[in-house]
C-alpha cells in the first residue's frame, strides 16, 4: 500500500476532478468531514465544498497553494472502498489533518483500488499544517495505521514468495522484485532492500529447500497455453516499453514492457507477464507469474515469445466492441473475480472460430473457476496520475528465469 501526493492548487481542482469521477460512476463519495453546517444541507454542489475550503485557506494568505490532494492505493482488490476509507481517516489523524475539512472518494475504475483525499493545508485557526519531511512521514504514518513496520512487511512478503512453486533462484527473486524489493544474494544469504536500505536478511537455504519440492504443473501449463491462444487473437501482443515519469513532466524509457494482451491477462486471470530486456533494446524473453495458483513459468513453457509476438488480432474491431462488456471481469465478491469467456450473442456468431474451445477446462479438477484474488502491483494505475502508460520498475538480470 502506498501514499501518492498529487498536485497542489489554489482553486482546489481536486474537488472538481473527483466529483467528475462520481458523475461518471467511476468514483464514490465515501466520507465528508469537517465542513460544519454544510454537512446538514442536501444537494451540495462541488462549488460549495470548494468555497468552504477556500474560506478556511484564506485565513493564511502566505500559503499560495493550499490544496492537499493525495491518493492511498492498495494492491489490486486486497482492500475494499470501506476499508480504504477507514485507513485514510486514521492516516489523516496521524498527519495532523483529522480535524480538517476533507473529502474521501473511492475510485473503482482501475486495476488497483484506491481512495483520493482532498483537504486544505491551512487549519481553522489559520495555521499551516506542517509539510516537513512529508513523504517520509506519510509512509511512516501509513505503516503505523497498517500496524506493520517495514521489517514485518518484508517477512510477510517473503512468506508469500516462498509459498509459490518456482524452479530457479531467479524466479524467486522476481517474485519479490514484483512486490517492490531489490534482492541481493551473497555469502549464503539473501537480502531484501527497499528505499536503499536492507529491511530483512535470511538464509539462502530457505529458497533452495523450496526449489527441491518443485513439481512442473503440466495441467496448468496446458490450460494457460489454451488461454494464450484464445486471447492473443483478441488483444494486441505488440510490446510497448514502459515509461518512467520524471519531475517537471519529462519522461524516459524504463526497463519493463507491456502489451494490451499482458494487461488483460493480469486483470482478468491474475497472470503477470514480466518481459526481460534492457532499456532501448527489444525484450529477449519473459516470465509468467500465476498468482491464482502460485506458479511461476518460463514464458516459453506456455508459448514461445516469437510465436506470441507474431500473433495477429483476428477479430473485427466493431465485433469486439459489441461484446466488450462480456470480455472483462465480473465481480462475484469483494476482491474476487471470475474470468468471462467471450460470447457474442448480439452478433449472432462468435468472433473467434466456433470450433475453438477450452478442452483443458472440461475436467472439473482442472478448472479456472475459483475466485482470483489479485495482489500484484503497488502503483496507483490512475490515468490522472500516471497517464495511460503503466509504470513498472523491474530490471532483468538473467535469461534463466
Amino acid at each position: 500500500m502506498i501514499v501518492k501526493f498529487l498536485s497542489k492548487s489554489a482553486s482546489f481542482k481536486g474537488v472538481s476532478y473527483n466529483t467528475r469521477k462520481i458523475d461518471k460512476n467511476k468514483g464514490e463519495l465515501m466520507k465528508v468531514s469537517g465542513f460544519g453546517p454544510l454537512q446538514g444541507i442536501n444537494g451540495l454542489r462541488p462549488k460549495d465544498y470548494i468555497n468552504y475550503l477556500k474560506a478556511v485557506s484564506a485565513q493564511n494568505p502566505r500559503v499560495k497553494l493550499p490544496q492537499l490532494h493525495l491518493a492511498i492505493s492498495t494492491k489490486g482488490r486486497s482492500h475494499s472502498g470501506e476499508q480504504l476509507t477507514e485507513i485514510a481517516e486514521q492516516w489523516l489523524k496521524e498527519m495532523g489533518y483529522g480535524e480538517q475539512p476533507y473529502l474521501i472518494i473511492f475510485h473503482k475504475d482501475t486495476a488497483n483500488n484506491h481512495v483520493h483525499v482532498v483537504s486544505t493545508r491551512v487549519d481553522k485557526q489559520g495555521k499551516k499544517i506542517s509539510s516537513a519531511y512529508e513523504k517520509l512521514r506519510a509512509m511512516t504514518a501509513l505503516h503505523r495505521v497498517m500496524k506493520m513496520d517495514e521489517v514485518e512487511q518484508a517477512k510477510a512478503d517473503l512468506d508469500v514468495a516462498l509459498s509459490y512453486n518456482f524452479s530457479t533462484k531467479a524466479q524467486f527473486m522476481l517474485l519479490l522484485e514484483a512486490r517492490g524489493y531489490a534482492v541481493r544474494e551473497f555469502d549464503g544469504k539473501f537480502q531484501l532492500i527497499r528505499s536503499a536500505k536492507v529491511v530483512h536478511e535470511f538464509n539462502a537455504s530457505l529458497v533452495t529447500d523450496q526449489m527441491k519440492s518443485y513439481v512442473f504443473p503440466e495441467l496448468r501449463q496446458k490450460q494457460m497455453t489454451a488461454v494464450f491462444h484464445r486471447y492473443a487473437a483478441l488483444y494486441n501482443t505488440t510490446l510497448v516499453q514502459d515509461v518512467v515519469r520524471l519531475p517537471r513532466g519529462s519522461e524516459k524509457k524504463g526497463a519493463g514492457y507491456h502489451s494490451d494482451f499482458s494487461i488483460y491477462l493480469k486483470e482478468a486471470f491474475g497472470w503477470e507477464l514480466i518481459f526481460h530486456g534492457k532499456p532501448g533494446k527489444p525484450a529477449y524473453g519473459y516470465t509468467i507469474i500465476d498468482h491464482e495458483q502460485k506458479q511461476v513459468f518460463k514464458g516459453k513453457q506456455v508459448m514461445d515469445m516469437k510465436a506470441l509476438l507474431a500473433y495477429e488480432v483476428q477479430v473485427d474491431p466493431e465485433v469486439l466492441s459489441r461484446v466488450s462488456d462480456k470480455i472483462p471481469l465480473r465481480s462475484v465478491a469483494a476482491g474476487s473475480y471470475y474470468p468471462l469467456f467471450l460470447e457474442d450473442n448480439t452478433a449472432g456468431k462468435s468472433p473467434v472460430s466456433s470450433d475453438w474451445r477450452l478442452d483443458a477446462f472440461a475436467d472439473q479438477d482442472a478448472t479456472l473457476s475459483s475466485p482470483i484474488n489479485i495482489s500484484i502491483s503497488d502503483d496507483i494505475d490512475d490515468e490522472a496520475i500516471h497517464g495511460r502508460n503503466r509504470q513498472r520498475k523491474r530490471q532483468a538480470r538473467t535469461n534463466t528465469r
